[in-house]
């Protein structure tokens, strides 16, 4: 799992987690999409940032009850390597033929991932910001397990930004 959050905990600004991001934090998030074999997000997600289709190799998948995709939908829907999918995460999860897959958000398809234990890392960016909004935290959910994370390494750059990676503890 791959977020960004402001200090006081908002994942977004403004509608989009883009400006809460620096130089470092958008190089790390490309990193770990261009490093992964399927990417896991909600369609709100990619409505808000406005996703387009991945490069070839790479698998889209995009958890949507309405099907709506929003300003890109027509390429998305085109494009081989898109998936829309809807129902239990762990049934479409265990479909996906990938050794490494990226789960890119929202908060909901995040505790959806967790309550059914399918995320074995996260890594989160904290950004030297108070956003003081309603914005949704990294997870929402009712039956997200409050398991222990270790700290597998923490970074500071950006001047201010912290880059976090968590371990499930076993």
């Amino acid at each position: 799992m791959c977020m960004i959050s402001s200090v006081d905990g908002a994942i977004a600004l403004d509608g989009t987690a883009g400006p809460l991001g620096g130089p470092t934090d958008r190089e790390l998030f490309l990193h770990l999409h261009r490093s992964a074999d399927a990417m896991l997000v909600g369609a709100a997600t990619v409505r808000a940032e406005s996703y387009h289709p991945v490069a070839a190799g790479q698998s889209l998948f995009i958890f949507s009850r309405s099907g709506n995709l929003g300003e890109h939908h027509e390429q998305l829907i085109a494009s081989p390597s898109t998936r829309v999918v809807s129902g239990s995460v762990a049934e479409v999860v265990s479909t996906i033929p990938a050794n490494v897959c990226l789960l890119e958000g929202g908060a909901v398809l995040n505790g959806q991932m967790l309550s059914a234990d399918l995320v074995d890392e996260v890594s989160l960016t904290i950004a030297p910001r108070l956003v003081a909004s309603q914005a949704s935290r990294i997870v929402v959910g009712l039956d997200v397990p409050s398991n222990k994370w270790e700290l597998a390494s923490v970074c500071e750059a950006d001047g201010g930004f912290l880059f976090m990676r968590y371990l499930r503890s076993r």
